[in-house]
């Protein structure tokens, strides 16, 4: 016989595990079968039912068995003192031994509460779930909403069902795409068409009485005229959809209603470039290789695209351009909407020397040659022989030459080292590269003077050493000189060192400062390099922190014109009066008139809820103009207007109704632009008037 309680405990913990187990896969098929299900249910119920028989067989919970349980309880809890087995035995195979140890350990078991782990399975289907339900939203929006809902309001934004003319039986309307969509023929028994821009639309009308004349009746005040069969039963035309519009069929002097006629516009190529970034410049000591990622879409596919591409050589007036068209390494016979295009650029293999320059953009053609040409991005390959040049110091101000010499002089070295590396020794090598980041770093410290930077302290250096002395003996011959200990502010201006305020040191703008840190950057970087004994490293720094400087050289200049500038005497008794009476109000052209149509649409608004109780004669100007204004709308979008304007007309005619009053002014409202943004006054502390009624009496001169 069992020890009851030990055992009845070890039984509803392996009735729990089954339970969490068989949970724990129910959460998980639900989560997988989620995003299926917002897509297509009948997907996502299939989706449920395989993954919940697929985890139930891998896991199996049906065949967990008391003795698992008593070793998993065994390796969790060491007050059980691996005895949890000897309960599960009868007591009639226990030795008195046993039967002590299975008492105390049925005792510890009774008192035993379930760790957190043990529930960690269905914590982590928790978990997945709550992901799956993140995921399922964005289908959501991105599925249902984007496709579902465009879909169905364009279908069925003329809700109102198609009346045809009595003695019309039927009408099939046929559409065939034109050949760039790869589209194919089409029929619906409809009036309302939606078709694709240059699709051949053809009529088929049935009648069943004698029909003396059968037109269609287009909003651009054209009509198309059927033309019959043998019976005079079968009506046909055909038509090129160029633009969208509304239209009517005329049989026999009657009109029916107003069918819609979209026209779905073919869109051009889109073009998004990737790498390489609008401006690259190629610096010394980087691979001349430049790769070109590009997206290229279209909404009915991809004809061909390609690189062209410009090379700029020379300077001044001898300048040359040289024209390349270059092609991708992909093939467009498929036509698709969407490629991923790469294409790398070999500078050198295109002819680029330094100091040239590559323009391009991408050309994208789609089915129906219509061409999309992106912004044209720069690639510069800079002459490092040219920042060298002289030229601008002798002939332009200079801004800080001898730092530009000295900049200079250490690559000119710092290449000469490069050179004589394997003649010179290992110690002397070093030692020369390790006085090369010693002069780069007096450069930097003299440098960084301008952007109001301390010196560092480098101790051992007697070049440094001397270069930081002069301030130290300058504070402290100043300090001797003007003895004034009981001045507090002569005091704190003597142990206050202002250099180091960078805004204060110097009154260069903002945009020189920003490039001054980085050519700080830049001599640190090469700095580091030639400390580490690594000059080859250090060059691509000590170039590129020439360039900079060369570029505040040629900031610097500055332009003075050579003729001089007359300016309108002002009449210093007309200034600071803070008079406006004299200025008129600027005035737009076309916004008196958009303000006359949105007034009329408001009144067409007033007059349709007046009408919602007093069901009066309603061929109003108001209701007139709006009916206009909604006719227009309706020949650019008949998808979102014409119902709109087909209540309006009812209306107009006196067949009023409260569902046709509401449809008109949903499309009257829509046609209301947003009110423009105006300034508003801040929210402040309430100051009880006293400033306006201080410049007031300032007005008026009353104390």
């Amino acid at each position: 016989m069992h020890n009851s309680g030990g055992y009845t405990k070890i039984e509803t913990i392996r009735l729990k595990w089954i339970r969490q187990q068989v949970g724990s896969c129910l959460i998980l098929s639900i989560a997988v079968a989620l995003p299926a299900f917002i897509v297509r249910p009948l997907y996502g119920l299939l989706c449920f039912v395989l993954a919940l028989l697929i985890l139930l067989f891998l896991k199996k919970p049906w065949q967990l068995q008391a003795n698992e349980v008593a070793r998993y309880l065994d390796q969790s809890f060491p007050a059980l003192e691996d005895s949890t087995g000897l309960i599960l035995k009868g007591a009639a195979e226990h030795s008195l031994l046993e039967q002590l140890q299975a008492r105390k350990t049925g005792l510890v078991l009774e008192a035993l509460q379930l760790p957190v782990t043990f529930y960690q399975p269905v914590k982590k289907a928790i978990l997945f779930l709550a992901v799956s339900m993140l995921i399922s939203t964005g289908i959501w929006y991105g599925y249902y909403r984007r496709h579902v809902s465009e879909n169905n309001t364009q279908i069925t934004a003329h809700t109102a069902p198609e009346e045809p003319l009595p003695g019309i039986t039927g009408v099939r309307v046929s559409i065939q795409p034109p050949a760039y969509t790869h589209k194919t023929l089409r029929e619906q028994p409809a009036f309302n068409i939606t078709a694709e821009d240059s699709a051949l639309l053809r009529w088929e009308l049935h009648t069943n009485v004698k029909v003396q004349e059968l037109l269609l009746l287009f909003n651009d005040s054209t009509q198309l005229a059927l033309q019959p069969d043998k019976d005079s039963l079968t009506w046909t035309a055909t038509r090129l959809l160029r633009k969208s519009g509304f239209y009517q069929v005329q049989l026999n002097k009657q009109l029916s209603a107003l069918y819609q006629l979209q026209m779905l516009p073919d869109l051009a190529p889109v073009i998004q470039i990737i790498t390489p970034s609008p401006y690259t410049v190629i610096e010394f000591g980087q691979s001349a290789k430049v790769n070109v990622q590009v997206t290229v879409s279209d909404d009915y596919g991809i004809h061909a695209a390609f690189i062209a591409a410009t090379i700029a050589s020379g300077s001044g007036e001898a300048v040359r351009f040289r024209e390349q068209q270059l092609a991708f390494d992909h093939d467009f016979s498929g036509h698709a909407t969407k490629y991923q295009l790469n294409k790398q650029l070999n500078l050198t293999a295109l002819g680029l020397k330094p100091g040239d320059e590559l323009y391009f953009n991408i050309a994208a053609t789609d089915t129906r040659l219509q061409q999309t040409r992106s912004d044209v991005y720069i690639i510069t390959l800079p002459d490092t022989a040219q920042l060298f040049s002289m030229e601008g110091i002798v002939n332009g101000v200079n801004f800080k030459p001898e730092y530009f010499r000295s900049q200079r002089q250490i690559i000119i070295e710092t290449e000469q080292l490069i050179r004589d590396q394997d003649s010179l020794g290992k110690e002397k090598f070093k030692d020369h590269s390790n006085d090369l980041g010693t002069d780069q770093k007096l450069l930097r410290l003299r440098y960084g003077k301008f952007l109001g930077e301390e010196s560092e302290s480098n101790v051992g250096d007697p070049r440094v050493a001397a270069a930081e002395g002069e301030h130290d003996q300058h504070e402290t011959h100043k300090a001797a000189d003007h003895p004034d200990f009981g001045n507090a502010a002569k005091i704190l201006d003597e142990f206050t060192d202002k250099h180091d305020n960078a805004e204060d040191a110097t009154f260069l703008d903002a945009a020189v400062k920003q490039q001054l840190k980085a050519t700080l950057t830049e001599m640190w970087k090469a700095e580091l390099q030639l400390r580490l004994y690594k000059p080859q490293d250090a060059l691509p720094f000590e170039y590129k922190a020439l360039r900079l400087l060369k570029d505040l050289q040629q900031q610097s200049r500055i332009y003075v014109a050579k003729t001089g500038v007359k300016t309108t005497p002002l009449k210093p008794e007309k200034r600071l009066t803070g008079e406006l009476d004299k200025i008129n109000p600027a005035t737009t052209k076309g916004v008196n008139d958009a303000k006359d149509e949105s007034a009329d649409i408001r009144i067409a608004l007033s007059v349709l809820e007046a009408l919602k109780t007093n069901k009066a004669a309603a061929a109003t100007p108001a209701l007139q103009k709006a009916t206009l204004l909604l006719s227009a709308k309706a020949a650019a979008a008949p998808a979102q207007y014409l119902s709109a304007l087909e209540a309006m007309h009812r209306i107009t005619q006196s067949v009023i109704t409260l569902t046709d009053i509401r449809v008109a002014q949903k499309g009257l409202l829509q046609m209301l632009a947003a009110p423009a943004q105006r300034p508003q006054a801040a929210n402040r502390s309430p100051d009880n008037g006293l400033p306006a009624l201080y410049f007031k009496h300032l007005k008026t001169g009353n104390k």
